[in-house]
């Protein structure tokens, strides 16, 4: 306890509490530019941490973090332009809140389900890092293969309208992860002799177009739009709140999100973004309004912020257990360790308990942090949106541009860009969802790698995918999510019929 009241006392030190704040307050900001993202903000803030002591550095790490996945539905929201990857599942109904003059309550919304996932996860690593970093070991190719196959039943949740579009766009997208070098042989695939091809599509790139230069171009199409605002004032005061409804209709999507983003996060490999998509697909099976997910649903948006959100959290457990990165924000923070001469692992927990402690602490604090300075930026963001779109989206297109570039230094990618912002923009057409397309093309690398992995274990028998207990878990959790996917869609068209 000694420790654990010393920990208290460093964080709440006026220049501790500042280092945080400023990660914080920067990670939201450059979240919420399109192409820059969470991984961005935590590297960006590495050379002003070299100086401090461990504890300040990391909290302002942290911060950055926590901030960074947050920021990225502010831009979803407001410009259909999702900031990070995380934010992909937002995008289709913070868009359409907002333009139903309901911005402010969407933000409000991911702040709120965003704060609450996060700290459900916190609270899990302080009580059980290193049980549950153990767990995360069992996991080999055939679990994850499982896993992958499991969580590729989402596009049930996210097809919209027509399940059969949402499949060819699914396929589209894993079809498309297979572009670049075989992880087996290292030979060329789909690449053409296109040497820039060979390191696979970026998901940045392809994000950015498919989001939102396809979003520009469809405004281009509209012109009579463009002298109007692109986010409408709210009609009344419940456009700009959470009222009553809004929090009991948004409490089991977060108790769902949290959970499953918690999992997804001790798992390493899989990422916020995964949790994100897993998070929304359960707050539609749970929904008490399914029909609205896709048109401006708070339950989707509580959903998939709690879960991408709860993984930020998470990722600190086979972290600090065994010194596995959980993606590549951990990885980077795993380099702020080293920086600090710490070594994340088992042993950490007797070196440094001072360290523990005091990051166990300032996570915690972040969140209140994240929460107070969420509630006063998302005002600003939204009154920036309310601009007409004739001066709002060239500022939006230079800056998914930048983020393009930042992210990998390639004009190729900037090219990339743009021809999936034309892909997009043909998709909204006729009416093929983007979100699967994304499922699609996340997953494909996860199920392809630990697909052939396992193969290679078993010289080719394919019995090998029914040796493992847990990996039969996630196979009958498939089978019965599709079969759950074709009763909800059912009963859908039902009402809608009536």
């Amino acid at each position: 306890m000694e420790a654990v009241f010393v920990a208290v006392a460093h964080v709440f030190a006026p220049e501790n509490l500042i280092f945080l704040v400023v990660g914080v307050c920067g990670g939201v900001v450059l979240g919420a530019i399109p192409g820059l993202s969470a991984t961005m903000a935590i590297a960006l803030m590495i050379p002003f941490t070299l100086t401090l002591d461990p504890v300040a550095s990391l909290l302002m790490m942290t911060g950055a973090y926590k901030g960074g996945i947050f920021g990225g539905s502010i831009s979803a929201i407001l410009m259909r332009a999702p900031g990070t990857s995380a934010a992909a599942a937002t995008v289709e109904d913070g868009q359409a809140l907002a333009k139903e003059g309901k911005g402010l309550k969407a933000l409000k919304v991911s702040l709120t389900a965003s704060v609450a996932g996060d700290t459900f996860s916190d609270i899990v690593l302080i009580i059980s890092a290193a049980q549950l970093a153990r767990v995360a070991l069992e996991f080999g190719p055939v679990e994850y293969t499982a896993l992958t196959v499991f969580a590729l039943t989402v596009v049930g949740s996210a097809a919209g309208r027509s399940l059969v579009k949402g499949l060819i766009a699914a396929v589209a997208g894993l079809s498309l992860a297979m572009v670049g070098l075989d992880p087996t042989t290292g030979i060329p695939r789909l690449a053409f002799g296109e040497i820039h091809l060979y390191g696979g599509i970026s998901l940045i790139a392809m994000l950015i177009g498919l989001m939102t230069v396809a979003e520009l171009l469809r405004q281009i199409e509209a012109r009579r739009e463009t002298s109007k605002a692109h986010i409408p004032p709210p009609r009344n005061r419940d456009d700009s709140r959470i009222t009553g409804a809004d929090a009991r209709l948004m409490v089991r999507p977060v108790i769902g999100g949290s959970i499953i983003g918690t999992i997804i996060g001790v798992i390493p490999g899989l990422g916020p973004t995964l949790g994100a998509f897993l998070g929304y697909d359960a707050a539609w099976r749970l929904a008490k309004r399914p029909e609205k997910f896709g048109k401006g649903s708070v339950e989707a948006i509580a959903g998939a912020e709690s879960g991408n959100n709860a993984v930020s959290g998470a990722n600190l457990i086979p972290l600090l257990g065994l010194g596995i990165p959980g993606d590549i924000e951990a990885a980077i923070l795993i380099g702020a360790f080293l920086i600090q001469g710490l070594t994340p692992g088992p042993l950490i927990f007797q070196e440094s308990p001072d360290v523990v402690y005091g990051l166990y602490v300032g996570l915690i604090v972040a969140n209140a942090v994240l929460l107070l300075a969420g509630f006063m930026a998302i005002g600003l963001f939204v009154r920036l949106a309310g601009l007409r779109t004739g001066l709002l989206f060239p500022v939006v297109f230079v800056f998914a541009i930048v983020g393009t570039y930042a992210f990998q230094q390639s004009l190729f990618d900037v090219g990339v860009t743009f021809f999936f912002g034309v892909v997009g923009y043909l998709m909204v057409k006729v009416d093929i969802p983007r979100t699967t397309f994304l499922i699609g093309f996340i997953l494909g690398p996860l199920l392809e790698d630990n697909f052939r992995r396992s193969l290679q274990l078993s010289s080719g028998d394919y019995g090998i995918f029914l040796s493992s207990s847990l990996g039969n878990a996630f196979w009958i959790a498939a089978l019965v999510s599709a079969g759950w996917v074709l009763y909800q869609r059912r009963a859908v068209r039902r009402q809608e019929r009536r």
